[in-house]
C-alpha cells in the first residue's frame, strides 16, 4: 500500500471524530449548566427571601391581640427555617448556628404629624414603637421617606406608607401602622467559588396589622430581651 493510499484511507477513517468533538463540547457544556445551576439557585433564594419576609410580618400582623411579646417575635423569627430552608444547610456548612447566618429584624411603626393637631395637607413622620430580633431599626431614629422602588434599608421606609388616611369626618387622619420584617441573607456561589463574588441579599416587608389598628409590645414573665418597647410606646 502506498502513501497516497494510506493518505486516501486516512481521510475517509471517520473513526474517533465524535469523541473528539465531545471532548471539545463537554468542557463549555459543563460550563453552561454550572451557570444555570448558580443563576437558578440565586433566583430561587431571592424569592424564598421575599416569602419569609412577608411571612414573618404576616405572622406578627395576623394576631389579634393588641399586643406582642417575645414570644410572639420568636415564633415569627423560627418561621424563617420552614419559608427560607436553606439557611439550615447553608450554616451546618459553614458550623454555625442557622440563626447567625441570616439577619432578621422586626418592628412596629406609627405615624405622627409633623405639625400637632393638622388636619389638612398634612406631612408626617414616622416612629420606630418596638423593635425586635436584631433590632436594626433603633427606638431613637426615625426612617426616612424613599421611593417604593428603593432597595431594602432599615433606615428608610417606602413614599407609600406616609400616605395620610381619608377622615369620613373630613379631613385625613395619619398612616396607618404597620409592621415591619427586615430580612439578610448573603448567597455564595456552590460551583464557581472563585469566580462569582457573593451576593448580600436584602428584602422587607410591610403589613397592616389585620384586625387591631396598633400594636405595642408588653413585657411578660420570662422576657429574655427578643424584643424592647420604646420609650412612649
Amino acid at each position: 500500500m502506498g502513501c497516497r493510499d494510506i493518505r486516501a484511507r486516512f481521510r475517509r477513517d471517520r473513526r474517533g471524530v465524535a469523541a473528539v468533538e465531545f471532548s471539545l463540547i463537554f468542557p463549555a457544556l459543563l460550563a453552561i449548566s454550572a451557570c444555570i445551576f448558580e443563576y437558578s439557585s440565586f433566583v430561587r433564594q431571592s424569592r424564598q427571601l421575599t416569602d419569609t419576609a412577608n411571612s414573618i410580618a404576616e405572622l406578627l400582623a395576623a394576631d389579634s391581640d393588641t399586643t406582642v411579646s417575645y414570644t410572639d417575635l420568636h415564633y415569627a423569627f423560627d418561621s424563617a427555617m420552614l419559608t427560607f430552608p436553606k439557611v439550615l444547610s447553608d450554616a451546618t456548612r459553614k458550623g454555625i448556628a442557622w440563626s447567625n447566618d441570616i439577619t432578621i429584624s422586626l418592628a412596629g411603626i406609627s405615624f405622627a404629624p409633623t405639625v400637632s393637631g393638622c388636619t389638612s395637607n398634612c406631612t408626617y413622620v414616622a416612629n420606630v414603637n418596638w423593635t425586635g430580633a436584631a433590632k436594626e431599626r433603633a427606638c431613637a431614629v426615625r426612617p426616612t421617606s424613599t421611593t417604593d422602588t428603593s432597595r431594602p434599608s432599615t433606615a428608610t421606609l417606602p413614599a407609600s406608607l406616609f400616605t395620610p388616611v381619608a377622615s369620613p369626618q373630613g379631613g385625613n387622619g395619619p398612616p396607618l401602622y404597620v409592621v415591619v420584617a427586615d430580612v439578610t441573607y448573603t448567597w455564595s456561589p456552590v460551583v464557581f467559588t472563585g469566580l462569582l463574588n457573593s451576593v448580600t441579599l436584602r428584602r422587607s416587608s410591610y403589613i397592616n396589622p389585620r384586625y387591631v389598628s396598633t400594636l405595642k409590645y408588653k413585657v411578660v414573665s420570662g422576657d429574655d430581651g427578643f424584643g424592647l418597647a420604646c420609650p412612649g410606646y
